[in-house]
């Protein structure tokens, strides 16, 4: 493993896509913690150094960026804004990135909410399958301010070796995945 990253990354969802960026990001040295649905998707992350949160609310106070990488819309929903969700941390100091590949119109209010709470957020739909997303080569299109993309640029290129960088709106990030 390389030296220990500075920045701390939560990911939300630890499935097909999520597993596979979870290891290439500890890989990498960046310190990992993980939250799933299914304890064995996140026991397959812990073995590989990473920590597990048993809510996403607590993620936040030990993350920098915190990667949501759920199917849907309402799971973004969910895992961002619900009972339990991300948002609801006493601890606001981390940004967001949306993996998904949901309607722009949904990231567009995704990010309005969480700018809201001053929370930054990153729309960066993903493509390539889990092989790519385990061995960093999946694409994304990333749409966010310019201070969050030079920021989380180390991030994005150990994820992505297909980084498109679209606008510094999201919801056209989705808009050109779709």
């Amino acid at each position: 493993m390389s030296v220990e990253h500075p920045l701390r990354i939560g990911l939300i969802g630890v499935g097909n896509m999520g597993l596979g960026m979870a290891l290439r990001l500890r890989e990498a040295g960046f310190a990992v913690t993980v939250c799933d649905l299914l304890p064995e998707r996140e026991a397959l992350a812990v073995a590989a150094g990473a920590t597990q949160a048993p809510q996403p609310k607590d993620l936040a106070a030990h993350c920098d960026l915190v990667i949501v990488a759920v199917v849907t819309a309402a799971q973004c929903d969910q895992v961002l804004f619900g009972p339990l969700g991300l948002t609801t941390s006493a601890y606001q100091k981390f940004d967001v990135m949306l993996c998904p590949t949901i309607a722009p119109l949904d990231v567009e209010r995704f990010a309005q909410q969480l700018a809201g709470q001053d929370l930054g957020c990153i729309d960066a739909p993903m493509s390539g399958g889990p092989v790519r997303a385990r061995d960093g080569s999946m694409s994304l299109m990333v749409a966010c301010e310019d201070a969050l993309f030079e920021r989380y640029t180390p991030v994005l290129r150990q994820l992505s070796s297909r980084l498109f960088r679209i606008s510094s709106s999201p919801g056209d990030g989705a808009r050109t995945k779709l």
